[in-house]
C-alpha cells in the first residue's frame, strides 16, 4: 500500500474554517430546496451542518437546544424534534440496520423544519444572516406561521407579508424570488462565492487537467463591488 505524505500533495488553494464549511452546507441545501432537487441529498447536508453546530456549541459552551426552543411554541416541541435523526442515520450507517428499509415520511417538510433549526443556530452562534438564509427564513415562516414565534422586529415585519403569501405553493414562492432577485441582491453573489473553488476545473480542458494544471486562462474574475 502506497503512503501519501503531506509533501506529495499540491499546495492548498486556500484554507476553510468551520464557519465557512457550515455556510457551504446551509447555502447548498437552500439552493437545492429552491430548485426542488433530491430531498435525501438535502437531508444529509442539513444534518451534517446541524451536527457541526452541536459540536462547536459544546466547544464554546453554548446550549443550542435552548435556542431552538425559543423559536418553537411549547406545544410543538415534541413534534418538532421527533425522529430528528432517523433518515440521516439510515444514510450514514449500515452496521445495525443493513437489512432494514427506511420508512419515508414527509421528508420535504422534515427538511424544512430541520434546516430552519440549523439556520437559527448558525445566526445565533455567528451573528450572521446571509441572503440565502434570509430567503429560507421567509420561506419557513410562510410555511409554518402557526409554529414559528417572531422573536424580533424582523420576524414581526416578515409575518405581515406571510399572510399575503398563503395562497402560493412553495414552487411559486421560489419562482417569485427568481423573478425579483432584487429583494435579496447578495444572493447570487453568495452563490458564486460558494462555487468559486470549482470554476477553474470546469474551464480547463481534459488535457490540461491531466497535465496537472489548476488555473484556467479562460476564467476572468469580475471586479469586486
Amino acid at each position: 500500500m502506497t503512503t501519501i505524505n503531506d509533501g506529495d500533495l499540491p499546495e492548498p488553494r486556500r484554507m476553510l474554517d468551520k464557519r465557512e464549511a457550515l455556510r457551504h452546507l446551509i447555502h447548498a441545501a437552500i439552493r437545492l430546496i429552491a430548485r426542488m432537487e433530491d430531498p435525501f441529498a438535502v437531508h444529509l447536508l442539513v444534518h451534517s451542518a446541524d451536527k457541526i453546530l452541536i459540536d462547536l456549541a459544546k466547544q464554546k459552551g453554548h446550549e443550542l437546544r435552548i435556542d431552538w426552543e425559543l423559536y418553537i411554541k411549547d406545544e410543538y416541541h415534541d413534534e418538532f424534534f421527533k425522529r430528528h435523526r432517523e433518515t440521516y442515520n439510515y444514510f450514514k450507517h449500515a452496521d445495525l440496520d443493513f437489512a432494514a428499509d427506511l420508512p419515508v415520511r414527509d421528508i420535504a417538510m422534515t427538511n424544512a423544519m430541520s434546516l430552519f433549526i440549523t439556520v437559527v443556530n448558525y445566526e445565533h452562534m455567528f451573528g450572521e444572516r446571509t441572503h440565502h438564509m434570509a430567503l429560507f427564513l421567509t420561506f419557513a415562516t410562510t410555511l409554518m406561521p402557526k409554529i414559528i414565534v417572531p422573536t424580533d422586529i424582523r420576524g414581526v415585519e416578515l409575518l405581515k407579508g406571510v399572510r399575503n403569501m398563503q395562497g402560493m405553493t412553495p414552487a411559486e414562492f421560489f419562482r417569485t424570488f427568481e423573478v425579483h432577485p432584487e429583494m435579496l441582491p447578495n444572493f447570487y453573489q453568495e452563490a458564486a462565492k460558494d462555487v468559486e473553488d470549482l470554476t477553474d476545473f470546469y474551464h480547463l480542458t481534459f488535457s490540461e487537467l491531466q497535465e496537472g494544471r489548476r488555473k484556467s486562462p479562460r476564467v476572468f474574475k469580475l471586479p469586486s463591488c
